[in-house]
């Protein structure tokens, strides 16, 4: 029996739903909370800007490059890339469903494991985190 596991993420939580391929087998099995993923940028700074002085000028105040939200949303689809190639080692599912948000989806696609990617049977760019699982498992099943 094939085993897939549907993956509804977004930048703060990711569901995995297991099901071996009949419509009504369909169970969410974990949830996976990244609550940085919701914060706001003013609570993720943990310093001041950096100020430089170079020899006879004024110092200034440089403006971040990255954003701190972005850079928090990076970290956990790269923590969920090694979950999921873990869980392609334990042999947990046999292919892979990805929902997530379509700038999520970008970067999840960067962290997969090559043997992951070859496991993928299909991409659906939408946000179904925040529904229900029997809302989630109607809305796969109309695609």
């Amino acid at each position: 029996m094939t085993t897939i596991w549907t993956v509804v993420a977004d930048g703060s939580r990711a569901r995995v739903f297991q099901s071996n391929g009949r419509s009504r087998d369909f169970e969410e099995i974990q949830d996976l909370l990244n609550p940085l993923g919701r914060a706001r940028d003013s609570q993720l700074r943990t310093d001041a800007q950096g100020r430089f002085a170079g020899k006879g000028e004024p110092s200034h105040s440089m403006s971040p490059r990255t954003d701190p939200a972005a850079k928090e949303h990076e970290l956990f689809a790269r923590w969920l890339g090694r979950f999921l190639d873990e869980a392609r080692m334990a042999r947990r599912f046999d292919k892979l469903r990805l929902a997530a948000a379509p700038r999520f989806l970008g970067r999840l696609r960067v962290h997969l494991g090559k043997q992951v990617r070859g496991m993928v049977m299909e991409e659906i760019p939408g946000g179904l985190c925040k529904l229900a699982a029997p809302e989630v498992r109607s809305r796969l099943a109309r695609r």
